[in-house]
């Protein structure tokens, strides 16, 4: 669990967050708040002098490059853009004009454009939502923000998740 002075994100140090309601135990305590990052997207505990992280993932995030793409199957079907991802899952945003608030359980495509490689049909299922409002080509459009769980990957899938993964990480691309 990582932690820091001051009322900012442990893992980014950014002051740029936002309230949230949590209904977790820590919440009902006098004097705590919670926070999610806009910038990096990392839940936190703030109990003056201390933010501390509220970790939901087991597995380390990897910021994906703008290459990879995550396909939303459906009636309509959209790309998004991935902020990040893990071998647990995934975080993505996208048009909520477009595409409707995606269903608690759905299916994804990922497209990994600079090698080729895909992953599809992969069942996911939603742990987090957050909607916010960007300016797209001068007009306000509401895009949704997704954090996902993957479910039910074969063995084959978790290879090639691994060995995408690993090569977005820093450092591993030149040691690889």
């Amino acid at each position: 669990m990582g932690f820091i002075v001051g009322k900012k994100c442990p893992h980014c140090q950014s002051g740029n967050f936002l309230a949230l309601y949590n209904r977790s135990w820590p919440c009902h305590l006098p004097g705590v708040h919670y926070y999610t990052c806009v910038d990096c997207h990392q839940d936190f505990f703030y109990l003056f002098p201390l933010s501390i992280t509220r970790e939901k993932r087991n597995c380390q995030r990897t910021k994906a490059p703008a290459t990879l793409l995550a396909r939303i199957r459906g009636h309509r079907p959209q790309f998004a853009r991935i902020d990040d991802i893990s071998l647990e899952g995934i975080g993505f945003s996208y048009d909520l004009d477009v595409q409707k608030f995606a269903r608690d359980n759905f299916s994804i495509d990922l497209y990994d454009c600079n090698r080729g490689t895909y992953l599809e049909n992969i069942p996911v299922q939603v742990v987090s939502s957050r909607v916010r409002i960007e300016s797209i080509g001068g007009q306000p459009a509401a895009i949704l923000r997704n954090g996902v769980r993957f479910k039910h990957l074969n063995n084959a899938q978790k290879k090639i998740l691994e060995n995408l993964i690993r090569d977005f990480q820093p450092g591993e691309r030149a040691a690889a």
